[in-house]
């Protein structure tokens, strides 16, 4: 599954683009725009026109307003045309850029049926939005919040984390992740409990998990947590803890302080991992669990005394004997420390299975009737969201489906055609809100309205309103090949 895939693009200069019929060339009024007076010289007088991307007629332009600079930043039908300090994710530079020296060049140039921007011209568009594409007052969009709610999604072949205003549902940053100048695909990102920072791993053979803060999206440094693929990890409670998984063989377990970012211990059982992946991990119980990719089983690790834990393998079906070939593959898990359980989606059985973490035992098996990848698990309504992405049968012609699952019934309540080959989910329950980034790896699939510099098909995040279990309409924004990972501050 590891194509070499492409760095995102979202949005759509494109929808009935080459439609735009541009009124006669005249200078006009820029003052009331908000954009810095050399930017609006170029933006009103050649893109906010008759026929394109004024009031009148964005909507059959790619829905994308560029009359002020507000307007610019509400987006088009594809999200974000342009991100601050990010002219190589911005579409509006690859529309209006000529010049392959420069970067990105797409079809039609803008503005159509026109004379294309001058060098100059060009340049100030990048150079402006290099800045951070500030308005005539020199702000930033969005403006400053400490407290803003996000999400963030890694772009598996991209070494970039896509980072998504919350409340707009716009794309907003671009983060560099990696310390490497080959890809080091970014696989797993997760928001600490605090909200104060969020972690980032890699599927790469690597040694590094990378720390950055939420407020600003900065960097703040890299825990050295041993060489592997650290494909899983969770955070404990408190936000003190990391817990991150070597999906080899042998596998080990890394376990991280993460306020002072070393390494505490490193687990290997004499090499009793046999591709690990997915833990759970209960603060209260001072116990974890984890998965594999092959098997009937899970590793239970009573961890009690940290510097001597105690693991078992708990068998978690009707056999009386371990297995490591392809029975149910419990391969993702999440502790719900409040009723001390733990949820374990089972690929290969296309099952969840829910084992009591007091004692070690499964109290109950919900068909799913679909593969399950990834889940997240809504508190206030207790359901289950669960990303299947093989899914052929639900919705003929697309591959994939998110599962609604009442935990309470114990049973699907509802399907979702979410787009593509679905992947990373993220619940929020303060925003009611459920994040769903769609691959969209097969030609087979969505087609999508860019490219970019990188080789490969992008992916799209959508949204789902848990108020009315159904897709927030007209948002799905593109994003980077191979989107696949996803959480929310």
């Amino acid at each position: 599954m590891l194509y070499r895939t492409t760095i995102l693009v979202i949005y759509v200069l494109l929808f009935a683009i080459v439609a735009c019929k541009h009124e006669p060339a005249l200078i006009r009024n820029t003052s009331s725009s908000n954009y810095p007076e050399n930017v609006a010289d170029i933006i009103i007088n050649k893109c906010a026109v008759t026929g394109c991307h004024n009031n009148a007629s964005y909507k059959g332009a790619g829905a994308l307003n560029l009359t002020t600079w507000n307007k610019l930043f509400e987006g088009g039908s594809l999200g974000s045309s342009v991100i601050p300090y990010r002219q190589d994710f911005s579409t509006l530079c690859y529309y209006t850029n000529t010049d392959t020296n420069f970067g990105v060049t797409l079809l039609p140039t803008m503005p159509v049926n026109q004379p294309a921007l001058s060098t100059k011209e060009y340049l100030t568009l990048r150079d402006w939005i290099l800045a951070g594409a500030p308005d005539s007052k020199g702000q930033i969009w969005p403006m400053f919040d400490p407290g803003r709610k996000k999400i963030y999604i890694t772009n598996k072949l991209c070494d970039e984390v896509t980072v998504f205003d919350a409340e707009t549902l716009l794309q907003m940053r671009y983060v560099k992740v990696g310390n490497k100048s080959s890809e080091e695909f970014p696989h797993s990102v997760k928001v600490a409990p605090d909200k104060q920072h969020w972690y980032v791993s890699f599927f790469v053979t690597s040694d590094i998990v990378q720390k950055f803060s939420a407020t600003d999206d900065k960097l703040i440094g890299e825990i050295n947590i041993g060489t592997g693929q650290w494909t899983s990890f969770t955070i404990s409670e408190d936000s003190r803890y990391g817990f991150f998984v070597d999906n080899g063989k042998p596998g080990k377990i890394a376990i991280a302080d993460l306020k002072s970012m070393t390494l505490l211990y490193t687990w290997t059982f004499n090499d009793k991992f046999n591709y690990p992946t997915g833990i759970a991990v209960n603060s209260k119980l001072k116990k974890a669990y984890v998965g594999n990719v092959n098997g009937n089983y899970i590793y239970s690790i009573d961890m009690d005394n940290m510097s001597n834990p105690i693991i078992k393998e708990r068998i978690i079906n009707d056999s009386n004997k371990l297995l490591n070939n392809s029975i149910i593959d419990p391969t993702d898990l999440i502790a719900d420390t409040t009723n001390g359980l733990c949820y374990i989606a089972c690929t290969k059985s296309a099952e969840v299975r829910v084992m009591d973490m007091t004692t070690d035992s499964i109290i109950n098996i919900i068909p799913l009737g679909s593969k399950p990848a990834f889940m997240s698990y809504s508190y206030t309504t207790k359901n289950m969201f669960i990303t299947c992405p093989d899914d052929i049968m639900s919705f003929p012609g697309n591959r994939g489906s998110v599962l609604v699952v009442n935990m309470q019934a114990g049973q699907v309540v509802k399907k979702i055609k979410s787009g593509y080959q679905p992947y990373g989910i993220a619940v929020d329950d303060e925003q009611q809100m459920v994040t769903v980034v769609n691959a969209n790896l097969s030609p087979d699939g969505t087609k999508p309205h860019h490219s970019s510099n990188c080789i490969g098909r992008n992916g799209n995040v959508t949204f789902i309103d848990m108020s009315t279990m159904e897709l927030v309409p007209g948002v799905r924004s593109e994003v980077a090949v191979y989107p696949f990972s996803t959480d929310v501050r």
